[in-house]
């Protein structure tokens, strides 16, 4: 549902009013009416020989596999891409999903149309394994971006969406943060999103996706004017909804992540901290020009006295990023640092060794994982998605990992008279 139509309300107020309505659902329906815990798990990718890794989170290959295995009926994935190196730590991960489909589980895997010619090997050995099915998005004809979305859907109750790729250097040599979430109607909605896609992939009729994406589901989605209530009985519930890109390839019913972003942004009062990969409002892909929404919503916050923190990775030092990342650190009230990680043990590893995370908090209660960069194309021409979280579980494990990086060995405060040289990624 589109958050103009309660724009008049303060942005605070609209999330807790949400997390009022969702308490009290719970409470008319008891816990009977959930066959499995509703439950919401931060997962992290830590690079090898690194200081990352915070105690206590489930890392991206384990998780996999548990989802994986325990899948019975079906296992829905959107992935940029599928690149393995045998023996490497994505190796059992696709041998696990060859292994469901043979035993009688239903695979759907949908590719991105331009990355598919540089990554072949992995998609067409999965697409040889009896009860897998590969379509081919071509986003890149439809809207001129690509299919940038890593999320897994299993048995429509399960669902993990993160900045990780299925790549194996995603699982060891990259730093990245996902999400688990298990709960049937924030599953759905993923998957509802995913089945609009799957079709279009096979149709390639984009104007009757859209009229199909008008109609309304089957079922009471979730939304960010409809969240779902998550760990209902823990000490620390959580309120969560999905979130989706670009408005013109998603269904319309379904909450759009540009607006639901500067909307947590412009709630913030004290903190907010940002990690991304990239991060501008010069488009750099599409037509030339500014995209304001979230850099004016930054720069906004920190005006009102939020103490704004990001860090971004070295890739983010090209121009002209570099000089738009200039022009926040010179504000009052933000800081920016950039990550550069240390070689692997073995050397020089191509598209490695980089903060690839895309998250944010806000007031260490609210909370985004998403899949998408922060710049203009990732937001309308590309396909992503996200999770947006009210909670201090979340907020407080994304934290931590933050102040892991931003206190760490790796980063460098980006001083606006000085210039600095991006690495090599290839």
């Amino acid at each position: 549902m589109p958050l103009a139509s309660i724009a008049s309300v303060h942005p605070a107020r609209r999330f807790l009013s949400a997390t009022m309505a969702c308490l009290l659902l719970s409470a008319a329906t008891g816990a009977e009416a959930r066959p499995q815990p509703s439950q919401f798990q931060i997962v992290e990718s830590v690079p090898e020989a690194s200081v990352y890794g915070e105690p206590g989170v489930p890392r991206t290959q384990q998780t996999w596999l548990a989802m994986i295995n325990g899948a019975r009926q079906r296992i829905d994935i959107a992935a940029f891409y599928i690149s393995e190196k045998p023996g490497t730590g994505l190796t059992p991960v696709l041998d696990a999903l060859a292994a469901r489909a043979r035993a009688g589980v239903t695979v759907h895997l949908l590719v991105d149309h331009t990355f598919l010619a540089k990554n072949p090997d992995s998609v067409a050995w999965l697409g040889k394994v009896p009860g897998i099915t590969v379509r081919v998005l071509p986003v890149d004809m439809l809207t001129g971006g690509v299919l940038h979305a890593k999320y897994m859907i299993v048995d429509d109750a399960s669902v993990f969406v993160g900045s990780q790729n299925w790549d194996w250097r995603a699982l060891e040599q990259i730093h990245e943060i996902g999400a688990r979430i298990d709960d049937a109607r924030f599953a759905k909605t993923f998957a509802a999103s995913f089945d609009y896609s799957w079709r279009l992939a096979d149709e390639g009729n984009l104007a009757k996706a859209q009229a199909r994406g008008v109609q309304p589901p089957d079922f009471v989605p979730v939304t960010a004017t409809d969240p779902v209530l998550l760990d209902a009985g823990s000490d620390a519930p959580v309120v969560a909804f999905p979130a989706f890109s670009p408005p013109a390839l998603q269904p319309a019913w379904v909450s759009a992540e540009e607006p639901a972003l500067v909307e947590m942004i412009r709630a913030s009062q004290h903190a907010l901290r940002i990690q991304v990969m990239t991060l501008s409002a010069i488009r750099s892909f599409g037509p030339k020009g500014w995209w304001a929404p979230v850099d004016s919503a930054i720069r906004d916050a920190a005006a009102r006295g939020v103490q704004v923190h990001i860090i971004v990775a070295d890739w983010a030092l090209r121009e002209p990023m570099q000089a738009y990342l200039k022009s926040l650190a010179a504000l009052p009230n933000i800081a920016v640092k950039f990550s550069r990680l240390p070689p692997a043990p073995q050397g020089f590893i191509p598209y490695a060794r980089v903060e690839h995370a895309k998250y944010a908090v806000a007031d260490d209660r609210s909370s985004v994982i998403g899949t998408g960069n922060w710049e203009w194309s990732y937001f309308n021409t590309a396909v992503d998605a996200s999770v947006f979280v009210k909670g201090k579980g979340p907020a407080e494990t994304l934290t931590r990992i933050f102040d892991r990086d931003w206190n760490g060995p790796y980063v460098t405060t980006l001083q606006p008279g000085q210039n600095y040289e991006a690495p090599r990624t290839e």
